[in-house]
């Protein structure tokens, strides 16, 4: 499904695991069907067994069961490949609507609840396990799983394209060891809500969820002292914490497989709009790039809504204003624009 949702015209992968699907229901098949339940007690079945939620693809197939409002999915035993990808890609879609199959039935449901106040409780924590992964793996082995990078994109982006509410999609900090992997997230998912209002392809959204996932990495470069500050850093150690994008567009540059804009975002994310801010460079021709000024304004929300011991979170509204006012100097004013009514397209009513 995560292949359909981000590169839905991937026709060789989307083979792929299609034929691995096949192969799967093979060997579960020991009947003339396989049935696969969805209770509203948030249980799954597949024929009379329960199956536990822990696993990331087990959990990711519930929430997408649930958001489509599918209680039951019966699949025969002749059933075609061409059915099988034509299901997954009715179910990636996420508007609820299923094709007629020969050897795939599925029922469903008005008034099943809505999945968006369980993908916090079982997506955020699986996804944020994966991030803090892809950070150790980078920083200690110098090397990186994009399966596992694509797998933490494929579910934010599933997620927003389901209309979640920011709310319940940010992860709280809580100035402990996670807060860099939890600020992470919460950046990548924030740019990725601004790309996606923006209209940006499938491909170009996944680039820019990577870039901004890992637009912090240079801090796992820093001492554990700063990093794990509890209060504000005096000036030696401002000086240090400024190197921080230096260092990981250096990291990212020497690893295999990272796109060109995730090494630019994790230089320029801390530059301004006007030019200002940091890296300082002896000479700046050219403007920050658009990538970063998305990421930027992601950055600046995300910060300023943690709450840390030294300092108070402040409201979305109380930032928004902040983003008003900076607007032009700090930020793209058009980009800080759509920002805002992206935030608004996920969040409560009125």
């Amino acid at each position: 499904m995560s292949s359909c949702t981000l590169n839905p015209g991937d026709r060789k992968s989307i083979s792929r695991y299609v034929a691995e699907a096949l192969d799967i229901l093979k060997a579960l098949q020991t009947q003339h069907s396989l049935s696969v339940t969805v209770q509203n007690d948030g249980r799954m079945f597949i024929n009379e067994f329960q199956v536990s939620l822990d696993t990331p693809a087990v959990k990711r197939l519930f929430l997408q069961l649930r958001h489509n409002k599918v209680t039951k999915i019966i699949i025969s035993k002749g059933v075609q490949a061409d059915e099988l990808e034509g299901f997954f890609a009715d179910l990636a879609s996420s508007g609820g609507f299923f094709h007629s199959y020969a050897n795939i039935a599925v029922k469903s449901i008005k008034n099943l609840p809505s999945g968006d106040m369980l993908t916090g409780a079982l997506v955020v924590k699986d996804d944020l396990f994966h991030v803090r992964r892809v950070y150790r793996d980078i920083a200690v082995y110098r090397s990186i799983n994009m399966l596992t990078v694509d797998a933490v994109l494929g579910s934010i982006i599933s997620n927003i394209r389901k209309g979640a509410l920011i709310q319940n999609m940010l992860v709280p900090m809580k100035a402990d060891g996670d807060d860099l992997y939890n600020h992470s997230a919460n950046v990548a998912m924030l740019s990725i809500v601004q790309a996606e209002h923006l209209g940006f392809g499938n491909a170009l959204l996944h680039d820019i969820g990577l870039a901004a996932l890992l637009h912090d990495v240079g801090k796992t470069l820093l001492p554990k002292n700063i990093l794990d500050r509890q209060y504000s850093l005096d000036e030696a150690e401002w000086a240090v914490m400024k190197k921080h994008p230096v260092y990981g567009a250096a990291l990212l540059a020497s690893l295999n497989k990272i796109p060109e804009i995730a090494i630019v975002v994790a230089y320029e994310h801390h530059m301004k709009f006007d030019g200002t801010g940091y890296p300082e460079t002896w000479r700046r021709t050219k403007k920050q790039h658009i990538i970063s000024q998305i990421v930027a304004i992601a950055d600046f929300y995300c910060a300023l809504s943690a709450g840390l011991p030294h300092r108070k979170p402040l409201s979305s509204s109380s930032i928004m204003g902040l983003l008003a006012e900076i607007s032009g100097r700090e930020f793209n004013p058009l980009l800080v624009g759509n920002f805002v009514q992206a935030m608004k397209g996920h969040s409560p009513a009125p």
